[in-house]
């Protein structure tokens, strides 16, 4: 199973509020002020574990309900197939069109957009390439500068 927000998971932390109340209900003491107790005292006996009894499980209660909230905000699923837990592949288009030549405020549009996409790239990072006319599919970034060097760059197409 794979969570799609992990992070929410830390809201399991919040399972110790329902415990800290359970304990500061158990402080509790309550005076009978009756005159005749000892009628009452087997009724007492008798209702007292019934009374643990059921706050034991309100406490298990609230702690399975905060559970159950946190566990559906993290969003788990199971994955059909290999395909959800593949690391995802970049791919970047880069236009090498005749329009692309012409000139911007800082010079040639295809080299600005190319010397951009270089100095952005992480070194390790593996992508794959489209322009108009070629695919390098599985690249680096030092891959692409070789491929961009040793084109003439006047003869784009």
């Amino acid at each position: 199973m794979i969570f799609k927000n992990p992070l929410i998971l830390y809201g399991l932390l919040f399972l110790i509020v329902p415990i800290i109340v359970h304990l500061f209900q158990l402080r509790r003491f309550t005076k009978v002020p009756f005159t005749n107790v000892a009628f009452l005292k087997p009724l007492i006996t008798q209702t007292r574990k019934s009374r643990q009894l059921k706050k034991w499980l309100t406490l298990l209660a609230r702690m399975a309900a905060i559970a159950c909230i946190v566990i559906a905000f993290a969003q788990p699923f199971i994955p059909g197939s290999d395909v959800a837990t593949q690391e995802k592949e970049t791919a970047i288009y880069l236009d090498n069109s005749y329009s692309m030549q012409s000139s911007g405020s800082k010079g040639e549009l295809y080299k600005t957009a190319v010397t951009d996409l270089l100095e952005r790239l992480p070194n390790d990072q593996k992508f794959t390439l489209f322009t108009n006319d070629n695919t390098y599919s599985n690249t680096t970034k030092k891959i692409s500068q070789t491929i961009y060097y040793s084109r003439n760059i006047n003869q784009i197409h």
